[in-house]
């Protein structure tokens, strides 16, 4: 059975396979999130980090689509091999720059606290008549969180934040020259956006007289601070984590990369193949040689055939030797007779 083993190390697949789905996941959700909620996003400050998730998403889908395809097709990933018009060692230096870039703005919108988030929110209310994205972005708040004003309510009794002509026909001040209370002569209107009602239509005027049955009348800050900060802790992990798998990819792919043990061994096999050829031009120096009578090459022509045998070499010089004798004795026998 032949061998099927991949020539990368398992974790080199598995967190490229990890990573090629986080990549795909941020670009769909930080895309959803700017075209859905993108005022949300700019007014609460988290933005940035949407933005973030989304040039890391960018960068590492075409270096981990590049890993997935050498894995696929069975080579050795090379870390100075070009991802696009990069090395795919700079491509994750890049990945890993730009998701710390993440994780520190994760962890100063974390330690910040809810107080920028409650200023931008009452920020927006007291502004909701006169700056139309602010409007939109407090009833889309309201609507979706199922609240009403900052901390409850009673925020917006406080704020000027009705049009006398187009949203209602009366006139809140005629509250002042009814028989209230003197601390209820303190607001300027008891009434609240459409936008706090629980169903599509509700009393949301007169709600000192008429009471809130219909409306919501939970604050918003503390709920949009607890999605904020989930978010946040969300995002973080998902910054950390890539941050170590992305390092631990690039680990493991420069281990296995087989550079410098391909140079020592063909280092090896020069200096045993420089060995070979000396040998061989020791020997050939010998058979070359005009000078040499027939004895003293076949001497030499078996001292190189049998290189490793020195008995046999003696066996030679001893066998010619004896032949030698031998022509003498039938020299002296025939010069007796």
């Amino acid at each position: 059975m032949t061998n099927m083993a991949s020539p990368n190390h398992p974790f080199i697949v598995w967190g490229a396979c990890y990573l090629w789905l986080v990549s795909l996941f941020a670009i769909t959700w930080s895309l959803l999130l700017f075209f859905c909620v993108g005022d949300i996003l700019m007014l609460t400050g988290t933005d940035v980090v949407n933005a973030i998730v989304l040039l890391s998403g960018i960068i590492m889908l075409p270096t981990n689509v590049h890993i997935l395809c050498s894995i696929a097709n069975g080579r050795r990933i090379d870390y100075k091999s070009k991802v696009v018009c990069c090395p795919l060692w700079l491509c994750v230096v890049w990945i890993v720059i730009i998701n710390l870039l993440g994780a520190a703005c994760c962890l100063r919108n974390i330690y910040s606290g809810k107080y920028p988030t409650l200023e931008k929110i009452d920020k927006t209310i007291r502004h909701y008549r006169s700056v139309p994205k602010y409007k939109h972005f407090v009833d889309n708040l309201q609507w979706s969180l199922k609240c009403c004003g900052l901390n409850s309510y009673k925020d917006w009794f406080n704020h000027d934040w009705y049009d006398k002509i187009r949203d209602y026909e009366w006139d809140p001040s005629a509250n002042k020259r009814n028989g209230l209370k003197k601390r209820d002569l303190e607001t300027l209107t008891d009434s609240v956006p459409l936008s706090c009602c629980k169903s599509g239509s509700c009393i949301s005027n007169y709600l000192l007289e008429l009471g809130t049955h219909s409306i919501n009348t939970k604050g918003c800050g503390n709920l949009m601070y607890r999605i904020i900060l989930t978010s946040m802790i969300a995002h973080l992990i998902m910054f950390v984590s890539v941050i170590i798998v992305e390092l631990l990819v690039l680990r493991y792919i420069i281990k296995n990369c087989p550079c410098p043990k391909d140079k020592r061994s063909m280092n090896m096999n020069v200096r045993h193949i420089m060995s070979v050829n000396d040998r061989f031009a020791s020997s050939n120096s010998l058979q070359m040689n005009p000078d040499d009578t027939d004895y003293e090459n076949e001497v030499h022509l078996g001292d190189v055939r049998m290189d490793g045998s020195g008995m046999t070499i003696v066996n030679r010089a001893v066998e010619d030797e004896d032949s030698e004798s031998a022509k003498d004795t039938k020299k002296w026998r025939y010069e007796d007779d």
